[in-house]
């Protein structure tokens, strides 16, 4: 299984309609319909004020992910609601137009720990680090612990890092709050938007 976390922006005062796009329509087929393992095993969808960040569970490379759901009318359907309301417009209805999304929205994986197995419930928060203190928040995540019947996440893309916390007893709102606090201008809690597994999938 491979975790992958896609972001990008929307417009300013557009928050609540993008929620709402994300939040309300019917996954498509999980992919290799008649397979053990589908394609695709869960997506969470997080927010933080414009900052929209999709993390996937998928056991295929991104690229054949995203094929498999721009193919489906449900996803070409929100496709065309959300476009009004990107800061950058794509089209991911060719090759090239994925690979471009892909390349500009893919987040880095700094560090995974899992020691749990099933689907436990989801945070994240968001740090947006000062210019050039993005590894080094990155870094500070990735070096904390983990329960060993929790898992946790740390992705990176330039200088925005999400931390990705799965557990029964919660996470901290905004975990390092106060020894990050000089390395980053923003630090908040994620509004969780959508969170599906299998049978369910976006």
């Amino acid at each position: 299984m491979n975790r992958y976390a896609l972001t990008f922006p929307v417009r300013p005062e557009s928050e609540a309609a993008v929620a709402e796009i994300l939040a309300g329509y019917a996954g498509p087929p999980p992919g290799r319909p008649q397979a053990a393992r589908p394609l695709l095993d869960r997506t969470s969808v997080f927010m933080a004020g414009p900052v929209v960040v999709r993390v996937v569970d998928i056991v295929c490379p991104p690229e054949v992910a995203i094929r498999h759901l721009a193919s489906q009318p449900q996803i070409q359907a929100v496709e065309q609601r959300l476009r009004p309301h990107l800061l950058q417009d794509r089209d991911l209805s060719d090759d090239d137009g994925r690979r471009r999304f892909l390349a500009g929205s893919v987040m880095r994986v700094v560090a995974s720990r899992n020691g749990h197995t099933g689907h436990l419930p989801r945070a994240a928060a968001f740090y947006r680090a000062l210019p050039g203190k993005g590894g080094e928040v990155a870094r500070l995540l990735a070096a904390e612990g983990s329960d060993s019947d929790s898992g946790t996440t740390v992705f990176r893309r330039r200088d925005v890092v999400v931390h990705l916390v799965e557990s029964s007893n919660g996470m901290p709102a905004v975990p390092l709050a106060g020894r990050l606090a000089p390395l980053v201008d923003l630090a908040c809690p994620m509004s969780l938007v959508t969170d599906r597994v299998v049978g369910a999938m976006a």
